[in-house]
């Protein structure tokens, strides 16, 4: 106080300056001076940087003026000494600033300035967060403070972890680590004026702030290396002079701290006059030996940690040494000395040297050298250091065309050469670990526009691109490339036949393109160097004779390099003089005539035509390059003979038509000699016939695929290891490619048609669909299908269908198309299933069931009466969601769901592909005509996703719900009609509103459309018609064309004046127009039932029938209307007669939308949490002529089907078994009870009959007595008589209507007791054949709670009764219904929460465990949570009850429980595999799964009901059928692990440290 007395009569302004803030002289007072706020970034390296420092000034400091002494801006050494250092040259040097001006009032503290540092520096685009290189922090005074928190903060924030991780080194410069008792003091001195400054207090000696910092910066800072300076000049302030921070404050005392003094002040320790000063030269040589050894570290370790990324890199985009590899094959045969004119052209050098990203386009005709000029440019650019990634296409091998392995190799190319792109690449790579088996686009958009092109290289980037005619749908390719010239600084060069087409530069103006064309004269000198080189190698002559025959050779290549080598392995083949000149004079100058000659020389050669003849073959007709290994075995099938040497045999007998590539893959010369080969009587002798060429390779696939190492496994323990078999590695091959040239086989060849049949008939082909499934390319076996089906089609039309083989190949061209669509799911996850799981679910007349299913081996299904697949080719069944709305492309289909969700499936293989999310529930669903844009339309909002991308591009918002949406035939317009009558028309390339109109404004004098709000509307786009149905009015029809009323039809007479209201007429409901050109067919569905069809040309009513429809589709080419009626029923009718072709009866939801698919063949429909896709035959009516069709042999008639022919049949509704295994019963939605027995799965007998829907079912234990009841509230017990074969119901012995709904009846063991839950009471009745009364009566409040409820008898205890109610369960007595417990019952303790609901009760392992089943809703798919209990714990003494804790991992994972017998507690996993665990399994956490349902069996709204019986076989009700399971509980694949008994959320456990003790479990 004393200090402040003395001074108070001067001014705090000058007294402040007086203090720690003063300043040099020459210093300016402007906040300029100090330097800006934020991160400034002072230097950034050219090359790899090594490390970025940051500094952060002090108290009153700024981000320049605390580094600079004087304020002289030549000394600001940071920016001005250190760049020019060269021990900095590769060091990124940033500085930050943050207002710490305690001359004015502030809120901020040090933990503000901290948060603000780290998001600066995570923020900073010069500080790339990709980048690894390490971060140097350095601090001034309170700057070291804010460095600390800000480091805490980076190490507690996930968002700033990569940070954190990067902060390596920290350097204190007079850091009051404990804060400074100066602080206190101008607190005091700041407490005269107004206003708070918290960051001076946070400064005290052990002020709050401080403390916290010192407490939390050691937990994170062990791994740091320190570097804390101290000062040793006292520091004048006005009033003293002192030490502002001593020693004791200024350092920390840690292990990983290093200490050293400063002969300075606390303001000198950071600025210095010159870089002679000691204190500099301290600091900087810390910070120097800080960086070298950073150097050092990256120069030893960086091998480690490359290698480990890039190993990661080979993994996920496969090891690209294939371009490396053609680059050095390219360079061997390169004469040194060429392609020296292409380096010396000014176009080629204004590319190379530009300031300007360009694109060089360098065309030339086949053979001339062009990837020789590409090695060239390659060495060339990495000759003068330039980064240079290439790719060379090559045609003739399809891991080199695509656009795929393009992409693939350049990003692995880039990643290579720049550590940062590899950091992004792996990233993406990470998130996505299939990319590499996506499509082109897919990698186009993840890896490139979304990841390699956002990094900035300082360095130009130079592509070259070698072949791009040779890549498969390159024009793709070229707005790719244009986009990496326009985006990432690159220089591309790409080599091509073709030459660049100029409207792509009027599409890109700023992007460069230079052409280049090269000619003849542009290669003479490398050919006469080519020529020079070789001559030593040809026949001797004089001096004279080489000279003419050099200048001839040079004057017929025409510039074609590929010519010059082929002459001179010809002249090297001869001796004479006389036949050197015969070869000069009788060379041709051409190609094809250069092709011929060399074909007449192999047919000259006495031995190895039929050698020569294969190879060439092989080559030229396999889908992609075969490596010698794999041609070797080829051949020796094909020609079947042995080769010793498959490289020698092809240099010698055909070596100047293939070649070895350095990958060994045997390669055609040139795709002109491909071309050549394959025309017609090109050659009598080595010309290729392209049908008999692919027919030679199929035979010889499909003799490999039939042969012993494709056999089968015998055994069928499914997790046993097949036995290791040596495959000759022809076979991948053979698998992959077979039906490929199937594909190419003339149709009526016998010879094809038997070796078909001899491979779909053996095992082997079980074997090849494995090996198929494990690549997961399920597309491969639908290929195979259509490929089937297309060979017995064509064949059909020369040839009778009839005999077994073409049956069976028949019955396979069905089976493997189901085969992806029923079991694709199953197949990818296991695909040895094939063997033994999926041939018994296969219907019995289909291939896999009928040839590869013992009745007496293996696992057998009975029951079901359908012989042959379904119409139904796949189901799609999510329980939890709500489909809304669908649409379908060539390739995909989409479904939108009530929550917003859009799922893309394969149209192919029926298998997700995609999800997007529209936020809102989805309620129309529309692909572009082009098919690139998929549009979503919600309530609000309408959203467009690129199908290429699966990028959202355009988002629109709408006043009212689309009913209708429409694109113009080059999707550029998109039109949507909304229910206030409004159209919208939006640019789809511009992304905005083009133009909207009312189609009722116009409407004069007819108000009943313009104040109605329309309930359905179609869009014809060929017409230009919109038609609008309004409730109980005509038909609108609206002109968009000329944006005006076109007509309103009346179902009785179509056209008509418009009549306003017709009281009598009840409007349609639904429309659609016919899809084909010029069809002008309108069909329209009335709320009466009437189908309606118009002819919109002559505007007449052409057709009507009688449909009840509710939705209607058209097929694309307009022949087939499709309805769903309000009962559920699919009919499809002619279009054009509304003839009915079928009908698919259901009683399920009504269809909410139907959708053909774009090859007319399939039907789409979503109703409910389902959708179907069906293939009816009737939807096979394609012409006589049709060439392109897949079907087998069909009529083309139509199939009409009566109306009464289609009728339903009763469902089970509840099943149980006798306790024999003899014989179990079924109830039925009609009220009748039946027996069926197991062996066969068939009904034997009806044996009574309710008259309404069975809802409960039981047999007493020890006796035929059976009770039944129904939704009526009657129960029924009667007892059986067995007689000979047959079962009799013998006598009543109790039926009564209760008069409420019934939930559960129980009879006791003597079956002298019945108990009988209904909605009001529970009751138990004594019962006998003489009379029957109420025993006792409980509310059923009383007894549970009002929640959900299960009864059983006590699986130890007979005489009692046990409920579960709630999480509570009491004990009754069964004779007296007495409660047993007390009131409060046997607590489920820490194990049900309330909100669940008991679902059913299971006695297990002889009734010694009980599993419970609770749900949390009475959904009928709700989902299932298990627990068990000992039987012994429910006992009159007991007051809580405890889950055997062994079997928690079962909690989440079990969806139906189906039963269990001594030793095995079976059920249903959520995957659908029906599974098991033992009783004596000593392993927690394992089940053992034996088999599962196909999807279409459990996609059901109802309540799945599967039982097992006595002898272990299984029970599935399907609909009114049951399927039997015989012997699945045979089959077995062990050591399933449920993830280490994780509970779910909706159970409550103990805590994983309290462990129950499993023997008291």
């Amino acid at each position: 106080m004393d200090l402040v007395e003395r001074h108070e009569s001067t001014s705090s302004r000058s007294l402040f300056s007086r203090m720690l803030s003063k300043r040099d002289e020459n210093a300016e007072a402007s906040p300029n001076a100090k330097g800006p706020l934020g991160l400034s970034t002072l230097y950034v390296p050219t090359d790899n940087t090594v490390a970025d420092l940051v500094f952060v000034h002090g108290l009153g400091g700024g981000s320049r003026s605390t580094w600079t002494k004087y304020g002289e801006p030549s000394l600001y050494w940071p920016e001005q000494w250190l760049p020019n250092d060269p021990g900095f040259h590769d060091v990124g040097i940033h500085s930050f600033g943050y207002d710490s001006n305690w001359q004015k009032e502030s809120s901020l503290n040090i933990h503000d300035f901290s948060k603000s540092l780290l998001a600066s520096i995570h923020d900073c685009p010069s500080i790339p967060r990709t980048s690894q290189a390490p971060l140097v922090l350095v601090g001034h005074s309170m700057g070291g403070l804010v460095i600390k928190r800000a480091y805490i903060l980076a190490q507690q924030k996930d968002d700033f972890a990569s940070t954190a991780r990067r902060i390596e080194v920290i350097f204190f410069l007079a850091t009051p680590h404990r804060g400074a008792d100066l602080a206190q003091l101008l607190t005091k001195i700041l407490n005269i004026t107004t206003g708070q400054r918290p960051f001076v207090a946070d400064l005290h000696r052990n002020s709050l702030a401080t403390q916290s910092i010192n407490d939390e910066f050691p937990q994170y800072s062990q791994d740091l290396q320190l570097f804390s300076f101290y000062e040793t000049l006292p520091t004048s302030y006005g009033v003293g002079k002192s030490l502002v921070v001593d020693k004791d404050l200024a350092i920390l005392n840690y292990v990983n701290e290093r200490t050293a003094y400063l002969n300075a002040n606390h303001r000198d320790v950071c600025k210095y006059a010159n870089q002679s000063d000691p204190n500099y030269k301290t600091v900087r040589n810390a910070l120097a030996s800080t960086i070298d050894n950073f150097r050092t570290r990256q120069t030893v370790s960086k091998r480690e940690l490359d290698r480990e990324q890039r190993r990661r890199l080979d993994t996920y985009l496969r090891k690209q040494d294939a371009p490396e590899d053609d680059l050095m094959e390219i360079d061997s045969i390169r004469i040194s000395g060429s392609c020296e004119w292409l380096l010396q052209k000014k176009s080629f050098l204004g590319w190379r040297d530009s300031a300007n990203t360009q694109l060089y386009w360098m065309s030339a005709r086949p053979g001339t050298g062009k990837t020789i000029a590409s090695g060239k440019v390659i060495n060339h650019l990495r000759g003068l250091n330039r980064d240079c990634a290439f790719y060379f296409f090559n045609h003739g091998d399809r891991a080199k065309a695509t656009i795929q392995s393009f992409l693939l190799s350049m990003a692995w190319q880039m990643a290579f050469m720049h550590t940062e792109i590899l950091h992004v690449v792996v990233e993406v790579c990470e998130k996505d670990e299939d990319l590499c088996q996506a499509n082109y686009r897919t990698i186009w958009r993840k890896l490139f526009v979304e990841g390699l092109m956002k990094v900035r290289l300082v360095r130009p980037q130079y592509w070259v691109i070698d072949g791009l005619d040779e890549c498969r749908n390159y024009s793709d390719i070229i707005p790719m490339l244009i986009k990496v010239v326009e985006c990432c600084a690159g220089r591309i060069l790409v080599t091509s036949r073709d030459s660049f087409n100029p409207y792509r530069q009027s599409e890109h103006p700023g992007v460069r393109v230079l052409s280049e064309h090269i000619a003849t004269d542009d290669t003479r000198t490398d050919i006469a160097l080519y020529l020079k080189a070789n001559m030593d190698h040809l026949p001797a002559m004089d001096h004279e004779d080489s000279l003419i025959m050099f200048n001839k050779i040079l004057l017929k290549s025409a510039g074609c390099f590929l010519w010059v080598r082929l002459i001179l392995h010809e002249l090297k083949r001869v001796h004479t003089s006389a036949e050197i000149s015969q070869v000069l004079e009788d060379v041709p100058s051409g190609m094809n005539e250069l092709y011929s000659r060399i074909l007449d020389g192999m047919s000259a050669a006495p031995y190895g035509k039929v050698l020569s003849k294969a190879i060439l073959i092989w080559t030229v007709c396999s889908t992609r390059p075969l490596t010698t290994v794999e041609l070797l075995h080829a051949l020796q099938i094909d020609i079947k003979d042995s080769i010793d040497s498959i490289e020698r045999s092809i240099f010698s007998n055909c070596g100047q038509l293939v070649y070895v590539d350095s990958h060994s893959r045997v390669q055609i010369i040139h795709q002109t000699a491909r071309d050549y080969l394959l025309q017609a009587g090109v050659h009598p002798e080595f010309g290729i016939d392209k049908q008999l060429g692919h027919k030679r390779l199929a035979l010889s696939c499909l003799q490999n695929l039939n042969g012993n190492e494709m056999k089968g496994p015998r055994h069928r323990n499914l997790s046993s290891p097949r036995l290791a078999k040596q495959r000759s590695p022809f076979v991948e091959y053979a698998s992959f490619s077979i039906f490929d040239h199937v594909a190419q086989v003339d149709a009526i060849d016998d010879e094809v048609l038997s070796a078909l049949d001899r491979f779909m008939g053996s095992t082997n082909v079980l074997s090849w669909i494995e090996h198929i499934a494990r690549s997961s390319d399920l597309s491969r076996l639908v290929h195979a299908g259509k490929v089937l089906r297309s060979f017995l089609h064509k064949r059909s039309r020369d040839l009778s269908p009839l005999g077994k083989d073409v049956a069976l190949l028949n019955n396979w061209a069905t089976d493997l198309l189901r085969l992806v669509t029923k079991f694709g799911k199953e197949l990818l996850s296991s695909p040895s299933s094939i063997f033994y799981l999926i041939p018994p679910f296969c219907p019995p007349e289909s291939a896999p069931r009928k040839n590869f299913v013992s009745s007496t081996r293996g696992i057998s299904v009975v029951g079901l009466s359908a012989a042959e697949w379904d119409d139904c080719a796949s189901t799609i069944f999510e329980p939890n969601e709500k489909f809304h709305a669908l649409a379908c492309s060539e390739k995909t289909f989409a479904i939108g769901t009530f929550s917003g969700n859009i799922v893309l499936y394969s149209v192919e293989t029926c298998q997700e592909t995609q999800r997007l999310r529209h936020c809102e529930p989805v309620r129309l669903l529309h692909f572009g005509n082009t098919t690139r844009f998929l549009i979503a339309a919600g309530a609000t909002t309408i959203r467009i996703w690129d199908m290429i991308s699966k990028d959202q591009v355009w988002e629109f918002e709408t006043t009212e719900r689309c009913m209708s949406l429409a694109t113009t035939e080059g999707d550029e317009l998109l039109l949507g009609a909304l229910r206030n009558n409004t159209l919208l028309v939006w640019d789809l390339g511009l992304g905005t509103l083009r133009d909207s109109s009312d189609w009722t404004e116009n409407l004069k004098g007819h108000h009943d459309y313009r104040l109605r709000q329309p309930i359905a509307a179609a869009f014809c786009m060929d017409s230009y018609l919109l038609a609008v149905v309004y409730r109980g009015q005509d038909i609108l029809l609206w002109d968009l064309e000329g944006d005006a009323l076109y007509d309103t039809y009346d179902k009785m007479t179509g056209a008509s004046p418009i009549q306003g209201r017709r009281g009598a007429d009840p409007g349609a409901v639904a429309l659609t127009f016919n899809m084909a050109p010029d069809a002008n067919l309108l069909a329209a569905a009335w709320s009466d039932g009437d189908l309606v069809l118009f002819d919109t040309r002559d505007r007449h009513v052409k057709a009507l029938t009688v449909a009840n429809a509710q939705v209607l589709a058209s097929s694309p080419d307009g022949r087939t209307l499709a309805s769903g009626d309000g009962s559920g029923n699919l009919k499809l009718y002619d279009f054009e007669t509304l003839r009915l072709l079928h009908c698919i009866q259901s009683n399920e939801y009504y269809i909410r939308e139907l959708q053909f698919s774009s090859d007319n063949l399939q039907i789409l429909e979503v109703r409910a949490s389902r959708c179907r896709i069906w293939d009816p035959v009737a939807l096979v009516r394609q012409d006589a002529e049709d060439e392109s069709s897949d079907a087998v042999s069909l009529s083309t008639a139509s199939q009409e089907v009566p109306m009464d022919s289609i009728k339903g049949t009763p469902s089970i509704t509840t099943l149980t078994c006798h306790e024999a295994g003899e014989v179990f019963f079924c109830g039925k939605q009609d009220g009748s009870i039946h027996m069926y027995e197991p062996r066969t799965g068939k009904h034997v007998q009806k044996l009574l009959s309710h008259g309404v829907a069975i809802v409960d079912l039981c047999i007493v234990e020890g006796s035929d007595t059976f009770c039944s009841a129904d939704t009526s509230s009657q129960v029924m017990v009667r007892t059986l008589v067995r007689q000979a074969k047959e079962w009799n119901v013998q006598a009543t012995v109790f039926d009564r209507h209760i008069g409420e709904s019934v939930y559960q009846v129980l009879v006791n063991e003597a079956s002298t007791r019945l108990l009988v839950s209904s909605r009001a009471s529970h009751t138990v009745w004594s019962i006998s054949t003489n009379i029957s009364e109420i025993i006792s009566t409980v509310p059923r409040e009383m007894a549970s709670y009002g929640g959900a409820y299960s009864w059983i008898t006590h699986p130890t205890c007979k005489d009692q009764l046990l409920l579960i109610a709630g999480n509570v369960a009491h004990l009754y007595d069964w004779l007296t219904f007495s409660r047993l417990t007390t009131s409060e019952g046997i607590l489920l303790e820490g194990s049900v929460l309330p909100e669940l609901m008991i679902n059913s009760i299971t006695p297990c392992f002889n009734g010694h465990i009980i599993a419970t089943a609770f749900k949390d809703s009475l959904a009928p798919r709700a989902k299932t949570k298990l627990l068990f209990w000992n039987s012994s714990d429910f006992n009159i003494q007991a007051r809580s009850c405890v889950p055997v804790s062994k079997y928690h991992y079962l909690s989440d994972q079990v969806q139906v429980l189906i039963g269990s017998d001594s030793q095995k507690f079976v059920f249903l996993h959520t995957s659908g595999w029906v599974c098991s665990v033992d009783a004596q399994a000593t392993s927690p956490g394992h089940y053992i799964r034996h088999f599962f349902f196909p999807a279409d069996w459990l996609s059901t709204d109802a309540p799945l009901i599967i039982k097992i019986t006595k002898r272990r076989d299984i029970i599935f009700a399907k609909r009114d059928e049951v399927a039997v399971i015989k012997r699945g509980l045979e089959i077995s694949e062990r050591g399933f692990d449920s993830g280490g008994g994780k509970l779910s959320s909706l159970i409550g456990v103990r805590k994983p440290s309290l462990q129950v003790p499993e023997d008291s479990r």
